[in-house]
């Protein structure tokens, strides 16, 4: 998203250097212990899967002999053992999971807390840990595929072991950064309750919420690639609405801000894209006009609320902000004129998607 003064501003001091690189090695130390935890529920399930699948093998190969004794009613006994046990196992180590989990962030957050002799009533101290989690979040992105890796002499194979990851430990690396990035958002909190009047406190924790959002938007968004990718549609929907829910928050803090800064263009920037994101192109529009108040030379503003203009059928806008940009920028004002018929195929969108819900549901 776009920055102005009121982000760029060094308002945080505490984030040195020193300690950024301190949270560095911290990382470099969980990493391994969060990937060996969840490795292992994979060499769990693929071992009961190799033991079970030996011993059908075998029971089929030797099943002449095994019908004639009483071996048979043992060897599936064994089958079935085995089997069950892995059910009943499955089960306990699906319940710890989430503890296993949390021991590697409380651990996390424990090693950054001695960095900085943490202290609940210090601001910076906050500051600071939020920082932490959020750059640890950060780092996790597209990690999904790098849990396995393959020697360098079976190079042929990495794209089905990347595959093989992906599809294992999505859930995984995303639960995690949720969780991290969540934890900064408490931790940005509890600065709020300290300095409730604070407006850069404000900027940060409405930062929070747009990051925390970040780890769903690609998922809202059908056409994206990890969208294709999720495994499960039904997660996918869970995703929107946490998604929905983060964007609101984000947009409440920067009303917030709004308030007390009502000519800071950064801040209706940032509401505009949330509005964007939400799917609210109305309020989207109000805020770039705003913006354009503000800053009446900003031509990627201009072109973005023309492109809005266009698509929500305010045609006669539209060509008012093209002619404006044909003698500012006429490339701009080339691209501009390409969006005129969007109204009209949206339109044409939905009457295709109504009849496709009478043809199924007359089906």
């Amino acid at each position: 998203m776009t920055m102005t003064t009121l982000e760029k501003e060094d308002v945080f001091p505490f984030d040195s250097i020193f300690f950024s690189d301190q949270v560095d090695r911290v990382i470099e130390h969980t990493l391994p212990v969060f990937y060996r935890m969840i490795r292992w529920h994979v060499v769990f399930y693929l071992g009961f899967l190799f033991v079970g699948g030996i011993e059908a093998i075998l029971i089929l190969f030797f099943l002449t002999e095994l019908v004639k004794s009483s071996l048979l009613a043992v060897s599936l006994a064994g089958l079935f053992f085995t089997f069950f046990s892995y059910f009943i196992l499955r089960l306990y180590l699906q319940n710890q999971k989430p503890e296993q989990f949390q021991t590697v962030l409380d651990q996390y957050a424990q090693a950054c807390q001695e960095l900085i002799n943490f202290r609940e009533d210090v601001v910076e101290h906050h500051i600071a840990l939020a920082t932490a989690f959020t750059k640890f979040s950060t780092l996790l992105h597209g990690k999904e595929e790098r849990v396995w890796k393959t020697p360098r002499w079976l190079d042929l194979l990495r794209p089905s072991m990347e595959s093989f990851s992906f599809w294992w430990h999505w859930h995984d690396i995303h639960h995690m950064r949720e969780r991290l990035q969540l934890n900064a958002v408490d931790e940005y909190l509890q600065v709020v309750k300290m300095e409730p009047t604070d407006l850069e406190v404000h900027a940060a924790l409405a930062n929070a919420y747009v990051t925390l959002s970040g780890l769903y938007i690609n998922p809202h968004h059908e056409n994206g690639l990890e969208a294709k990718r999720i495994p499960h549609e039904g997660y996918r929907k869970q995703l929107v609405e946490r998604f929905r829910f983060t964007a609101e928050r984000a947009i409440e803090e920067f009303k917030i801000l709004n308030d007390y800064a009502p000519d800071d263009p950064w801040v209706h920037v940032q509401l505009a894209y949330s509005y964007r994101d939400l799917g609210l192109p109305k309020e989207e529009i109000q805020e770039h006009e705003i913006v354009l108040s503000l800053c009446p030379d900003d031509l990627d503003t201009l072109f973005r609320l023309g492109v809005l203009y266009f698509e929500q059928g305010y045609n006669a806008k539209g060509l008012e902000i093209y002619e404006e940009l044909k003698g500012i920028h006429f490339k701009k004002a080339e691209q501009l004129i390409a969006h005129y018929s969007d109204s009209h195929q949206s339109l044409l969108h939905s009457f295709s998607n109504r009849d496709l819900y009478i043809k199924e549901n007359s089906n």
